[in-house]
């Protein structure tokens, strides 16, 4: 058992807090029950798993770590003044783990199909991986993270995914690189702006769709507007003239769902 906050292992698995060395690393840190839960059944290339025995209270969390050891995923017991020491929760749940990032980059990619979400310039961990979460909800196939945006694998990231991360594909790529890929494919390209085009829900989505999303400061530049199949915006009757990012997008997301699973009666 590790008991010592300054250990070398424990100071690396502090130091996936910092963007720059989960990127050196390839690296993130997940927490909590679920999340673990996401990544095993997810197959995710899991590097480590963390667990303080004083704390993994429920017979779920210690099955869990069964299921881990089962594996063959190396495992490291710490005390739990040293779990507390990086751990995000308030109350945690006594296991944590290290797993390599799955994102690639999108040039690597020929061709995609079925539903998809690019988000140019996002600046919110929440609403990236709340977008996650329902993309994954509605059966989509992955994510696009176009320029500078946040990283898929900050904390308030993963953890607002509920596991979505291990079971979506997910590329990047700069605004040009995406650019230039984009003139080489047949998916539609759907660009979602604030303006006087057309009604979200007066559009026919086809099945293989690129639902594209802008920043939450300026929306959809112009250069990327221009490669769109075609642009539409959701409609506001109230005093405030945007939606949150997350909440826009899982709005268009259901809108295609609703197109392509109609209800089914009892």
């Amino acid at each position: 058992m590790i008991t010592s906050a300054s250990n070398s292992q424990i100071k690396e698995i502090r130091k996936l807090s910092q963007r720059k060395f989960r990127k050196e690393s390839g690296l993130f840190y997940v927490e909590g029950l679920r999340t673990i839960t996401s990544a095993l059944e997810q197959h995710a290339a899991i590097e480590k798993v963390i667990f303080c025995i004083e704390l993994l209270e429920s017979e779920f969390g210690k099955a869990l770590l069964a299921r881990a050891q089962k594996k063959g995923i190396p495992n490291l017991e710490v005390s739990r003044s040293v779990f507390e020491s990086f751990s995000l929760k308030e109350g945690p749940q006594g296991i944590c783990a290290v797993v390599r990032q799955n994102i690639q980059d999108l040039l690597a990619n020929s061709s995609l199909s079925g539903l998809w979400v690019a988000l140019e310039g996002v600046q919110d961990p929440g609403n990236l991986g709340s977008i996650l979460r329902t993309l994954d909800a509605v059966g989509g196939n992955g994510l696009i993270l176009i320029g500078e945006s946040t990283d898929a694998f900050h904390p308030t990231s993963v953890r607002a995914s509920t596991g979505a991360i291990f079971s979506l594909q997910l590329f990047q790529a700069d605004t040009a690189a995406f650019i230039n890929w984009r003139k080489n494919q047949s998916i539609e390209l759907i660009g979602a702006v604030c303006g006087e085009v057309s009604d979200y829900r007066s559009y026919n989505y086809a099945e293989n769709t690129v639902l594209l999303m802008g920043s939450e400061q300026k929306g959809l530049p112009d250069s990327l507007q221009q490669v769109c199949s075609a642009l539409i915006t959701i409609p506001m009757i109230g005093s405030v003239d945007s939606l949150n990012l997350a909440n826009a997008t899982s709005v268009l997301l259901y809108e295609f769902y609703n197109q392509h699973n109609p209800v089914r009666k009892k």
